[in-house]
């Protein structure tokens, strides 16, 4: 079963924006904590000399950090093959099984063991519609693209062929029955709910990371506030702290950047 493109173009940019505001939020935490233990460092009263020196050397480990990971994705960004659309990479994958069906079957039949080809012969079967559905949705996308340009350039003739197109390729969906918006309707609003829910379930775990942050924040500060914890003043768990404070700095930063690496532009298909 598949689930249409707009379906998944919807539900993809609410999970990719989750996901942005996990890693925006996780990145800006970081280095909240960062200046955050500079700054206490600085209440407990120490010689200023003292606190400009961790202070200098805490922002010459940070910003050689971030030196370094902005050369390293620049050479990720110039070096980066061209990805090609999910459909191609998903047709190769079943290609790839494919053939191993095939070598699996060729060896069933030299040795004549008859159950082993019939579960063989069925799974090529599976596959072999699999590709076919795979097909059918690709050309489906790629129409739609080609229906929408044609009729911003103005060329109503051709936009109301490639609808023809797609209203074909579409019956021969419906015919199948591979996509979720085939089902009936209590059996498609079910399905839709659990797919959605599965997806945003994960996005919302991605969220966990940076509310834990928080939590630990405010747990921090509150126990800093309170004269109970006094060991918290201490100019050695303090240092202690910046260093780890800094140390999660320069991973957010490194998850930043390999979170909003550029991407080289996507292939489209052709011989619709």
């Amino acid at each position: 079963m598949s689930a249409p493109y707009g379906y998944f173009h919807i539900v993809g940019k609410i999970y990719e924006f989750l996901v942005h505001l996990a890693v925006v939020l996780g990145g800006m935490i970081s280095l909240f904590w960062l200046a955050g233990s500079l700054f206490l460092y600085g209440q407990l009263g120490r010689s200023a000399w003292e606190w400009a020196i961790l202070v200098a050397v805490s922002l010459f480990g940070f910003f050689w950090f971030c030196d370094r990971e902005f050369k390293k994705r620049k050479l990720r960004a110039a070096g980066k093959p061209a990805d090609d659309d999910k459909w191609g990479e998903g047709r190769e994958e079943l290609e790839v099984h494919l053939a191993e069906i095939e070598g699996e079957l060729s060896e069933a039949r030299q040795k004549g063991t008859k159950g082993m080809i019939e579960k063989l012969e069925e799974g090529r079967e599976d596959v072999l519609s699999q590709l076919e559905g795979l097909e059918l949705e690709g050309k489906i996308e790629e129409l739609h693209k080609l229906r929408d340009e044609a009729g911003a350039a103005g060329r109503g003739n051709d936009a109301r062929e490639y609808s023809k197109k797609v209203d074909k390729h579409n019956t021969q969906l419906k015919e199948r029955g591979d996509r979720l918006e085939d089902l009936a309707p209590v059996a498609r609003t079910f399905a839709y709910g659990m797919l959605t829910s599965l997806i945003l379930c994960l996005a919302f775990i991605f969220l966990l990371a940076p509310l834990f942050m928080l939590l630990f924040t405010g747990l921090f500060w509150e126990a800093w506030a309170s004269d109970s914890e006094w060991w918290l003043r201490a100019p050695g768990v303090m240092t202690a702290l910046i260093a780890v404070s800094l140390i999660l700095a320069c991973v957010g930063v490194r998850v930043v950047s390999w979170h909003f690496s550029p991407e080289t532009p996507k292939t489209g298909k052709e011989n619709l």
